[in-house]
């Protein structure tokens, strides 16, 4: 090594105050001291391995064509297959959703469970004219539009209000309801159908409740 670079004065060192020991020393402490660079190495690679792996799987998943997730594969075409099926027409059990309905809502309250009526406030449905008669439009024209003012049923007169249900209920529901009555507590008067009660929704459309005089 030349003369002049051994001489040379290196700034912010005091080369009088350097011995073997403090060279010794310092070289130690370096050592022990942290090096910033493997953490972020370590970090980076990690994140790299991350998206590869992720990639692998992404690409296994959703673009492979031949061996990915057959049973995925198979899930959907056994939906599509069952989507595509023939369809045939919707059987519906009348009376059980009339009894349910008829339950549930105010037709209890008013019209008791044994579909007596109370005496002089609502009227009965058990042996009424009105429920029980073969044309079956008049019931369903009750349920759909309602009923106002005097009626007289089994000899006994009432004068209410009865609500309409043709806006809150569909087809088959009004089908329900006017079948469960008119079989029901002794009634046996047949069944309604969703489309004779469609046929008498369009008839009617919407309109005010009708009056004993008009059914």
């Amino acid at each position: 090594m030349s003369d002049e670079f051994q001489n040379r004065d290196l700034p912010g060192i005091d080369q009088s105050l350097a011995s073997d020991g403090s060279i010794v020393k310092t070289h130690a402490r370096i050592r022990r001291e942290p090096s910033t660079a493997f953490p972020v190495l370590f970090f980076t690679c990690s994140a790299v391995i991350a998206v590869i792996i992720f990639s692998w799987f992404y690409a296994r998943r959703y673009l492979g064509e031949e061996n990915s997730y057959l049973h995925e594969r198979a899930d959907i075409a056994l939906h599509n297959d069952w989507q595509e099926r023939p369809r045939g027409p919707i059987v519906y059990d009348y009376f059980a959703i009339g009894e349910s309905l008829y339950t549930k809502m105010a037709c209890v309250g008013c019209h008791q469970a044994d579909g007596n009526g109370l005496p002089g406030q609502f009227p009965p449905l058990a042996g009424s004219e009105y429920v029980i008669t073969e044309d079956q439009a008049v019931p369903t024209k009750i349920l759909l539009a309602g009923l106002v003012g005097p009626i007289t049923v089994k000899g006994n007169e009432y004068n209410g209000n009865m609500p309409a249900y043709g806006l809150g209920l569909k087809d088959h529901e009004i089908a329900g309801l006017v079948t469960y009555i008119r079989n029901n507590w002794g009634n046996e008067a047949g069944e309604v159908n969703t489309d004779r009660v469609a046929a008498i929704r369009a008839e009617i459309g919407v309109r005010s409740p009708y009056t004993a005089e008009e059914l």
